[in-house]
C-alpha cells in the first residue's frame, strides 16, 4: 500500500486500469453495467466513476475484494490527508464505498457496516470556494476576454458567463443548437441539461460577435463539425473537461492572479440575475428560467457583497439614507433659525424656571429641534446647541 496519496498524471489511471488482470476488470465493468441499471445514463460519468473507484484502489496496491478494515481506514486517511479538494474526496469516497458494497457481500460485517467512510465539510467547503470574493464580476470578465487571443477560447469565456451555463453544457452544444442572430444581434441556444434532463432556450448577445468569427474560423480551417467546441482531431466530439479547466485556471491566474474555476461563471451570472430580481428590475420567474433551474434556487446562487448587505440594512431596514445637497441646505437654515431662537429664549431667561416655563409652553418648537438635529446627524452634520 502506497504511503500518500499519489500524483496522478493525465492518462496514469487508464494506463494502470489496463494493466489489472481480466478478472479484477471483469468486476468493474459489471458495477458499471450495475450503475447503469440504476439511473447513470451519460457516458462520459461512466469514466468519472471508473477513475474515482480505481484512486482507492491504486493507493490499496491489490484487488479491492481482499481488503482489510484496517487497509481501508489506512486509504480513507491518505485520502483525507491529501490536498484535494473537499468535494473531490468526498467524491471519491462516496464511490468507493458503492463499489464495495456491489464487490464483496459482506461488507458489512468485514467493515463495521463502512460507518468509517464519511464525507466531510460541503458546505463549509462550498461557501469557502463560492463567495463574493471569488465570483466574478463584469469588469473580471472582461479583463480576462481582452487577455484572451483565442477566438475559440472568447467564443467560451462569453458563452458561459452571459447565458449562466454550465460547463458541461458549453462544451456539449452543437452548431445545430444555435440561431445566430436571429434579431438585434441575439442568438439563440437550445440548452439540454443532463443534470435536469430538461430543455431550455437561453439568449446572448455579446457572445453573438464571436460565434460568427469561430463559425468562420472553422470553415476556413475545415475542421467545423457538430460540436462548436471540438476535439482537436475529432470535430464531432465535445472538448475535453481537462482542457477547459487548464485554459481557464492559468487565464484567471495570469490575469487576475487568483485560480479560477469555470462554473464560478455561472453563479456570478445566476447571483446577478437574482440581484436584479430582488431590485425589482426582472421578475424572479425570469432569473429561474433563464437559469434552468427547476424552482427558486436564490438562496444557493445568490452571494451578495457584504457592502450590498449594508446598503440594504441601511435602506431598508434602518431607513437612513443620504440627504440630497438642497434638502441638507433647508434643514440646517432651520436649525440655524431654532438657534436664533433660542437666544431670543436666553435672553428673556432670569432664571432656571422661566426658562423651563418658556419651553414647556411650546413643545412644537422642542420636536422641531429634535427632528432637525436628528436628521442632520445622519449625515453627519450634527449641530450643538
Amino acid at each position: 500500500m502506497l504511503n500518500e496519496y499519489p500524483s496522478l498524471e493525465k492518462g496514469k489511471i487508464t494506463e494502470f486500469y489496463e494493466g489489472l488482470k481480466p478478472k479484477e476488470k471483469e468486476l468493474i465493468e459489471n458495477y458499471l453495467v450495475y450503475r447503469q441499471a440504476r439511473g447513470l445514463k451519460d457516458k462520459s460519468m461512466f469514466k468519472n466513476v471508473r477513475r474515482m473507484i480505481l484512486q482507492p484502489r491504486y493507493i490499496l496496491q491489490h484487488p479491492v475484494t481482499s481488503m482489510t478494515l484496517e487497509e481501508l481506514r489506512k486509504v480513507l486517511s491518505i485520502i483525507n490527508n491529501s490536498k484535494l479538494a473537499t468535494h473531490y474526496k468526498n467524491n471519491v469516497k462516496a464511490n468507493f464505498k458503492n463499489f464495495i458494497k456491489y464487490a464483496i457481500p459482506d461488507w458489512s460485517i468485514r467493515f463495521s457496516n463502512l460507518e468509517d467512510i464519511k464525507t466531510n465539510g460541503v458546505n463549509k467547503h462550498n461557501e469557502e470556494r463560492i463567495n463574493h470574493n471569488t465570483l466574478f464580476t463584469k469588469e473580471d470578465v472582461d479583463k480576462l476576454l481582452k487577455a484572451e487571443l483565442s477566438i475559440k477560447w472568447r467564443t467560451f469565456l462569453l458563452l458561459q458567463y452571459e447565458g449562466g451555463l454550465r460547463t458541461i453544457e458549453v462544451r456539449s452544444l452543437k452548431w445545430n443548437d444555435c440561431k445566430i442572430d436571429i434579431e438585434d444581434g441575439l442568438t439563440e441556444l437550445n440548452i439540454f441539461s443532463s443534470k435536469t434532463k430538461k430543455s431550455r432556450v437561453v439568449y446572448v448577445k455579446e457572445a453573438t460577435h464571436y460565434l460568427k468569427l469561430l463559425r468562420t474560423e472553422q470553415e476556413n480551417n475545415k475542421d467545423k463539425g457538430l460540436c462548436i467546441f471540438h476535439m482537436r482531431s475529432k470535430p464531432d466530439l465535445p472538448i475535453a473537461k481537462y482542457s477547459v479547466n487548464e485554459w481557464f485556471r492559468k487565464l484567471c491566474k495570469n490575469v487576475l492572479g487568483r485560480e479560477g474555476w469555470n462554473y464560478l461563471l455561472r453563479h456570478s451570472r445566476a447571483t446577478e440575475l437574482y440581484k436584479l430580481a430582488e431590485e425589482n428590475k426582472i421578475s424572479k420567474d425570469t432569473a429561474i428560467k433563464f437559469m434552468g433551474h427547476s424552482d427558486d434556487m436564490s438562496k444557493i446562487y445568490n452571494h451578495p457583497n457584504p457592502s450590498d448587505v449594508k446598503k440594504m440594512l441601511r435602506e431598508q431596514v434602518y431607513n437612513i439614507e443620504d440627504l440630497p445637497e438642497e434638502e441638507k441646505h433647508e434643514l440646517e437654515q432651520e436649525v440655524e433659525t431654532l438657534k436664533e431662537r433660542m437666544k431670543e429664549l436666553e435672553k428673556k431667561r432670569e432664571s432656571s424656571d422661566e426658562l423651563i416655563n418658556e419651553l414647556t409652553g411650546n413643545p412644537e418648537t422642542l420636536k422641531m429641534i429634535a427632528q432637525a438635529i436628528a436628521r442632520l446627524g445622519l449625515v453627519g452634520k450634527v449641530q450643538r446647541l
